[in-house]
């Protein structure tokens, strides 16, 4: 017994922003392997189960491992009154900001699974690897109303009961000596009344929009007898998921340390984090706009910038490799990219011209003093300057009251396309030196911009 309490990881407690504490525990070493909460646990009782335990330090030989108690059960603050997904993912999205973590891979067994697929989805640059065990996509693939009912009403009459209803469901072949174990756990980890709102909110869960755009890599691991989450479940969900790994297992338990199996689990999950094959499963750069942000993926970063005319003409230059696009049509990007505008525009004369152009040479030393010290908010504050004095200066628009016409001509599109690509290139070097070389290298400008990689890439635009 003194030799479970040294291995025992200590537990810790974060604080939500919304009031209430969370537990949580960790072990091993190496990148974080985050595990999302599953329907009930208990940190300290969990962990002395020897299989339970065996699985969870195998990982650990690799990563740390990360589990926590969700609001409401175990170890964290046993009150709770608001039961949704999204609240699952604001806990795992906090823990990860106490962590202080850059980026994790995350482990989601069961229900803890469409919790990691949203954040997935949401936060794909803090993400490295996604694996699903046992889980499903929507709560509806788990059963039909009568069943769903019936287990939620069971458990709300007798949590006893309850427990060995679902433990049926987890494993038929489990062991007496496992069987009363874990129904003691289920039962001191969480209270009947709580058992029901987290089982309820199982059977909500829908990770359906989210799965669909992921583009980060995913292994979906199940095994071909699981009667809790069927099979047919677990290979809808890595259908839904582009480019997902599907791998199944042989075995009934629903929990991936029970059976013989489990040693498999542990390899395949290994395997997928750290070996060079996931690298290769079609997994792709990024140049997508969310909101007002740009998320560049490129050689495995990831980075955000706010948006700039810049970064659409580069957009669109990426979306159309090797093909020639005159400067006019990007220049008319905002009215629709596919025909020039030939309609007359007013120019600037020649003493406003020189006072845009000076304000461009002032905003360049300034921005150069701005990456220099690190200053984020006041870069973005004069890249926002510079797109609005760009527009002005391909608008044309004169402003002394000597006014002169011509056809919006390929110089003026020309020097203009130039030099906001140009800005926005040095904008993401200094966020992302790889990305800011190959654009350089890759990016042609002139009267017909191209974008011209020297090895073909594969984009998600």
């Amino acid at each position: 017994m003194s030799q479970l309490r040294i291995n025992t990881p200590k537990v810790r407690f974060f604080r939500l922003a919304s009031g209430g504490s969370v537990a949580y525990a960790s072990h091993g070493s190496g990148p974080y392997l985050l595990v999302p909460a599953w329907w009930v646990s208990h940190l300290e009782l969990d962990w002395q189960d020897e299989d339970f335990r065996a699985f969870f330090e195998s990982l650990g030989q690799h990563h740390t491992v990360v589990r926590y108690d969700r609001p409401g059960v175990g170890l964290s603050d046993r009150k709770r009154s608001r039961f949704d997904l999204d609240d699952e993912v604001v806990t795992l999205t906090e823990l990860l900001d106490h962590l202080r973590a850059p980026n994790c891979s995350l482990l989601g067994i069961s229900c803890g699974g469409p919790v990691a697929t949203v954040f997935t989805h949401l936060n794909p640059h803090r993400v490295e690897k996604l694996i699903l065990v046992s889980s499903f996509v929507d709560g509806n693939d788990i059963g039909n109303d009568a069943l769903k009912q019936a287990l939620c009403a069971l458990v709300a009459a007798s949590w006893g009961m309850g427990a060995n209803a679902i433990l049926d469901l987890f494993d038929p072949d489990m062991s007496a000596e496992q069987r009363n174990s874990l129904a003691k756990r289920h039962k001191e980890s969480a209270s009947a009344e709580m058992a029901v709102h987290l089982l309820g909110l199982t059977f909500r869960m829908d990770a359906t929009d989210a799965a669909q755009n992921l583009i980060k890599p995913a292994l979906v691991l199940h095994r071909s007898k699981d009667r809790t989450i069927t099979a047919a479940a677990g290979r809808r969900l890595a259908a839904m998921i582009p480019n997902a790994q599907f791998k199944s297992l042989e075995g009934k338990s629903h929990l991936p340390w029970v059976g013989k199996e489990a040693d498999q689990f542990v390899r395949e999950i290994l395997a997928f984090t750290q070996g060079d094959h996931s690298r290769t499963q079609a997994e792709f750069n990024q140049f997508r706009q969310m909101g007002d942000v740009w998320v560049l993926t490129y050689d495995q970063k990831t980075v955000h910038v706010k948006d700039a005319l810049g970064l659409r003409d580069l957009h669109e230059l990426i979306g159309h490799p090797g093909q020639d696009i005159h400067a006019r049509l990007l220049a008319n990007g905002e009215a629709g990219i596919g025909q020039a505008n030939t309609d007359e525009a007013e120019i600037l004369d020649g003493q406003a011209l020189g006072a845009y152009r000076q304000r461009l040479i002032d905003i360049d030393a300034a921005q150069q003093q701005a990456a220099a010290g690190r200053d984020e908010s006041l870069y973005e504050a004069l890249e926002a300057e510079r797109d609005t004095v760009q527009h002005e200066l391909t608008r044309a628009l004169g402003l002394s009251g000597r006014q002169r016409t011509f056809s919006c001509d390929n110089e003026k599109a020309r020097k203009a396309i130039s030099a906001r690509i140009r800005g926005s290139i040095k904008r993401i070097d200094s966020l992302h030196a790889e990305l800011g070389e190959h654009l350089r290298q890759s990016i042609r400008t002139g009267n017909f911009c191209c974008y011209e990689p020297v090895e073909p890439q594969r984009w998600r635009v």
